[in-house]
């Protein structure tokens, strides 16, 4: 159950961290391999080691070529790695979960462009201002946004167009590991 939840938590920040700085930290890409092998050393997988890292090893092979033509970012490229490690037992309800949030993600960044260019702005404004209260825990939460300005090309209009709009992924392959912790703690 700890694993779990802090596999909820990783996710989470993950997710609130693509959404504003479009960025998947190393740092939370390595805590969640190393929460799966805690959680092989326990028993709290799936118990198919060698059938989950093939699966993670196919994925990662094809998304890094992907990557290559640039039709996923980086970030994402990693952090499907250790979803799929985790989504193991529950791959068609990671990949289902996964599918429907950046769908509906998709079409908000289409739909709300300038909306979600401003919402972003305030979040991060809320948290810049939040850092300056000297939180650790916060401050090791918000990795990325201590990296980035509020004058970074994150920020910045988009003058391609809605249609070339980058879409921070992350968000939604975070929604569908949710979705597997869910299932994993709930069902």
């Amino acid at each position: 159950m700890i694993v779990w939840c802090c596999l909820a938590i990783i996710l989470l920040i993950v997710g609130i961290n693509d959404f504003l700085c479009f960025r998947i930290e190393n740092e939370y890409v390595v805590a969640l391999l190393v929460l799966y092998v805690v959680s092989c050393l326990f028993g709290f997988s799936g118990g198919n080691f060698i059938f989950a890292a093939e699966g993670a090893l196919s994925v990662f092979i094809i998304t890094f070529i992907l990557n290559q033509f640039d039709l996923i970012g980086g970030g994402d490229v990693k952090l499907l790695v250790p979803l799929i490690l985790f989504a193991e037992n529950y791959m068609l309800d990671f990949i289902w979960a996964t599918s429907i949030a950046g769908a509906l993600l998709a079409v908000a960044y289409i739909a709300l462009n300038k909306q979600v260019l401003r919402a972003r702005r305030k979040i991060f404004v809320v948290i810049r201002n939040l850092k300056k209260k000297k939180m650790p825990l916060l401050n090791l939460a918000l990795l990325s946004s201590c990296r980035v300005s509020l004058k970074s090309a994150a920020f910045k209009e988009n003058n391609a167009g809605v249609l070339r709009q980058e879409i921070p992924y992350g968000v939604a392959l975070a929604c569908g590991g949710l979705f597997v912790v869910w299932n994993v703690v709930l069902c």
